[in-house]
Formats: C-alpha cells, structure tokens, sequence
C-alpha cells in the first residue's frame, strides 16, 4: 500500500473495507456467463419456470454486492513485483506481512462480525463455480489468480448504504513485519515508521524490501 494509506491504519488502529465499487475490476461480484448459460441449459431440462435462474443470479449478485464491504490481502508466501507496482505507486510503499491466526485476532475489539476467505479463480474452459454465502465475491476470472486473493468481509445494515468502512483492529496482532519499499532509504521511510512503531508501541520487526528493479 501507499504509505497515506499505512499511516492511517497506524495513527487510527483500523483497517480499511471497501464496497465492490471501488475495488476496480467491473466484473466483480458477478456470476460469470459460462456459469449463467449452464444455469439456463441445467433449469430448461428440469422444466423450471424460465425466469427462477434470473431471479437467482439477479439475488446473488445484487445482495452481497450491496451489503458487503471487503479488505484485501495476498496469500503468497514471498514478495510479489507485480503487488509493489500495483499498490504502492508513490515509491513511499510499504507492505504488511500477518498470518491467518493474527488476523483473525486482530478482530477480537471489532463490533462488527467479519469472515475471511480465500478467493477462488474461474476458468471458463473448467467451469467449476460453488454457490455459497460469498461464493460471487469469493470468485474472480483467472487472470487475477497472480494475487492469491484472501479476503476479509463485514455485511453491513439494510440502511447503512456505505461504499467504506474503517473497521478496529490490534495493530499488535495485525503486524508481525512491515516491508519497506526499496526506495525506502532514500526516501528516509525507514526513520518515519521507526517513529511510528515507538510512538504506538507496536512490536512489529521493520525489514527492507528485496527486489530492486528501477520500473517500481
């Protein structure tokens, strides 16, 4: 992320969930066409009533989409290039490193309920596609399958009608190392996130990040 973005969680002890919106990808949150024309085909030969897979589909998407926000994070196990240049554009980046028992602890001072899952990819040449509670926004096309997707999510109210949401996490859970760009010395973001972790008395180790490729 953005170091603004990294100050933020720091100086305010949340993290930041957004809607499907504004995560970018326009595809988001929909069940894929493949999917919705095996529906069609699997419904005609059980001679539901034409419109039940619409009605479904229409469900599916349009409830989750608008009543859940989301926090994204990778499961890969070593720094990605792609990640860094995506997400951390100002050269000012930095990127947190947890593990799935942190973050769900992190939670424990949160009052809203959150679930964590993993994304699954789709690929419309093996159409395997399971429907579940977040099962629309659990799936992303297989060009995205590079970030290894985990998800935290948080359902908000019928009549809260947000596109985001800053959400109470123990920072001292969350933050077991905290890379920095590899700009990071020239930049003095070493000296700056020294302050903020004595500051706030966070424990987390600070490390430099390893790649060192002028495109970033």
């Amino acid at each position: 992320m953005d170091l603004w973005k990294f100050l933020k969680i720091i100086n305010t002890s949340t993290l930041f969930f957004s809607s499907i919106e504004m995560l970018g990808d326009q595809l988001e949150g929909k069940i894929p066409d493949t999917v919705y024309k095996l529906m069609k085909e699997h419904d005609k030969r059980q001679g539901r009533d034409d419109n039940f897979v619409d009605v479904f589909k229409e469900f599916m998407e349009d409830y989750p989409r608008n009543q859940t926000l989301i926090s994204s994070w990778t499961a890969a196990e070593h720094e990605s290039f792609a990640l860094w240049k995506m997400y951390a554009k100002d050269k000012l980046g930095v990127a947190i490193k947890t593990d799935l028992e942190h973050l769900k602890r992190s939670f424990s001072s949160a009052k809203e309920e959150i679930f964590i899952g993993e994304v699954q990819y789709f690929d419309k040449n093996n159409p395997v596609y399971g429907f579940g509670q977040f099962s629309t926004l659990l799936t992303k096309h297989i060009y995205y399958n590079f970030e290894q997707e985990v998800r935290c999510l948080t359902r908000i109210g019928d009549d809260e009608n947000l596109r985001f949401k800053n959400i109470n996490v123990n920072l001292n859970e969350l933050l077991e190392e905290v890379y920095l760009s590899p700009f990071a010395i020239e930049y003095g973001l070493q000296e700056i996130i020294e302050f903020l972790k004595e500051k706030h008395q966070l424990k987390f180790k600070i490390k430099k990040s390893e790649i060192n490729d002028t495109w970033l």
